[in-house]
């Protein structure tokens, strides 16, 4: 599992470098003949589709017809960063493929209010275009955990700069407490904060939820956060219906009235949890993190 997850994180990595260099000298036409390539690829990638189907198993879905259906998923994430890396590259295009539903007047209206916004969401594919094309409508800051290697790094900013979104980081080394503090400090200047904390954690790190009938363990900060700026929290959800990505939002959580803090948040990170079951339950395909290696640890009951 470890050789397989080595294989398939420099993959990406390379693919994602190799696609930025042929982009940025491409048109529309030249990056698209890529699309062709990543599915031959997938079909052939036995080791990967073996143990996607087998992560499927584990969460009770019946993987024939979904494996494919999430490579397609995929592979559209990946094109649609190979597409930002154009010279010509107008962030209209990328901004077609998705449509904000009615409920996009609760963001709007949570935002008016000046203490910030929270908007949170799994790593649901097509989550590294979602903040830009958020920021099309509303300006919005994306919070992103500093990657070990510098290339991933590299890209995460090139990716924040196609889309004209502020990008932010804990400083290097930061303890628990310094990184909730340069969030708290973007929602204080009454600014939208894009976060996807679906990460796993270790037992003594996050807060216990239930998750596809599997225990996690999820970062409780979103909530603290919440509590001490008074900044709603907005999950976002989209799923892909006709050639684009539907998003819509759902009301802000409401933590409970009283009891302590840690107790507060934890109750909102399950209550957030509860609506990822439902929805991936709805639309599996849709979920980057089926090939995670710590949640392939957790469906496969083999946390320790």
């Amino acid at each position: 599992m470890k050789l397989t997850r080595r294989i398939r994180k420099k993959l990406t990595v390379d693919i994602l470098r190799l696609g930025q260099k042929h982009a940025e000298k491409g048109d529309a036409k030249s990056v698209e003949r890529v699309r062709t390539g990543l599915r031959l690829f997938v079909r052939a990638a036995f080791p990967l589709r073996q143990r996607l189907r087998t992560n499927l198993r584990c969460a009770g879905f019946e993987p024939d017809g979904l494996v494919d259906a999430y490579y397609e998923r995929a592979i559209d994430q990946l094109m649609q960063l190979l597409h930002g890396f154009r010279a010509d590259f107008d962030m209209a295009e990328l901004v077609e493929n998705f449509e904000f539903d009615n409920s996009f007047g609760i963001l709007e209206r949570a935002y008016a209010k000046g203490k910030g916004v929270m908007v949170i969401a799994p790593h649901l594919c097509a989550y590294p275009a979602f903040g830009c094309v958020l920021s099309s409508c509303i300006r919005c800051v994306i919070y992103s955990r500093r990657s070990q290697g510098e290339r991933k790094t590299d890209i995460t900013d090139a990716i924040a700069k196609i889309g004209n979104v502020e990008l932010v980081y804990p400083p290097k080394g930061a303890t628990k407490p310094q990184r909730l503090q340069v969030a708290i400090d973007i929602l204080r200047q009454g600014k939208i904060l894009f976060i996807t904390p679906d990460t796993p954690r270790k037992p003594h790190e996050g807060a216990p939820v239930s998750i596809l009938g599997k225990t996690a363990y999820f970062p409780s900060g979103v909530f603290i956060m919440a509590m001490r700026t008074g900044a709603p929290v907005i999950p976002a959800w989209w799923h892909y219906l006709d050639g684009r990505y539907r998003i819509r939002f759902s009301e802000p959580i409401q933590l409970p009235e009283t009891g302590k803090i840690r107790d507060k948040a934890e109750a909102g990170m399950q209550q957030w949890a509860e609506q990822i079951d439902t929805f991936l339950r709805e639309y599996p395909d849709m979920w980057w993190n089926w090939l995670d290696k710590r949640w392939t640890y957790i469906l496969r009951d083999e946390l320790t």
